[in-house]
């Protein structure tokens, strides 16, 4: 099946806290022109990604707070997958003194040194939400929300399957992400855990991995890169 989708991560495998570099971006045009479809599916809030990053025209869907929100990237409009994240919540986390806290429409997040508290708020309230990790950063949101609850719906919004999806990515996050597409892509400085479960790991790191990547898929060669991947034999 030819590879119809490229669905990336941002921070980590696009950018390097929050910059990435014009080669990466000449790399996803590329493969836009070659009629390969782009989806960005991040942590990160709407407002967190636009501080950094303008989209353009480059994605057909963003996927914004790990799933909750995807953005068709065309009219703006946004779809949210679960409910808002409660005001009890949000208070609970300010009164406990949850610092630095971002809250989205769905997602609050922080550094993973607030877990504690984050888990206590969540007891004291009441309500149906876990604390997910990525890395460094701690994520709250509904059960059965990820990447992969936002990266289906928006295959579903382009008429496009899981299978024909190539991803890429590089933290804990990812992992619902690998497991729903065709293909899985892990840079070189992905965790772990996410290496374990790709079927190609990059021999280089973030943007640079993903250049790569995209050259391969510009040409229809993937299979030159599981000959590169410290997984072969």
């Amino acid at each position: 099946m030819r590879h119809r989708v490229l669905a990336c991560d941002f921070d980590g495998t696009l950018a390097i806290e929050g910059v990435w570099a014009d080669e990466t971006i000449k790399a996803l045009e590329s493969v836009a022109a070659a009629g390969i479809r782009l989806i960005l599916v991040t942590g990160r809030t709407r407002e967190e990604l636009a501080d950094v990053f303008d989209p353009g025209t480059l994605f057909d869907e963003i996927v914004v707070e790990n799933g909750a929100v995807v953005v068709d990237a065309a009219t703006g409009a946004e779809h949210l997958l679960a409910p808002r994240i409660p005001s009890a919540l949000v208070a609970e986390f300010q009164r406990t003194g949850v610092s630095p806290l971002i809250v989205g429409r769905v997602l609050c997040s922080t550094n993973w040194s607030q877990e504690a508290k984050l888990s206590a708020a969540i007891a004291k309230v009441g309500v149906d939400r876990q604390v997910v990790r990525n890395r460094d950063s701690a994520m709250v949101l509904p059960p059965g929300i990820s990447k992969r609850t936002g990266l289906e719906a928006a295959l579903r919004n382009m008429g496009e399957s899981p299978a024909a999806t190539v991803a890429v990515g590089d933290g804990e996050n990812d992992i619902p992400l690998f497991a729903v597409a065709g293909v899985s892509v892990a840079v070189a400085n992905a965790v772990d855990a996410l290496k374990a479960r790709a079927d190609v790991v990059l021999t280089e790191p973030n943007g640079k991995g993903v250049q790569t990547l995209a050259a391969a898929l510009v040409a229809g060669d993937l299979g030159a890169l599981t000959a590169l991947s410290p997984l072969a034999g």
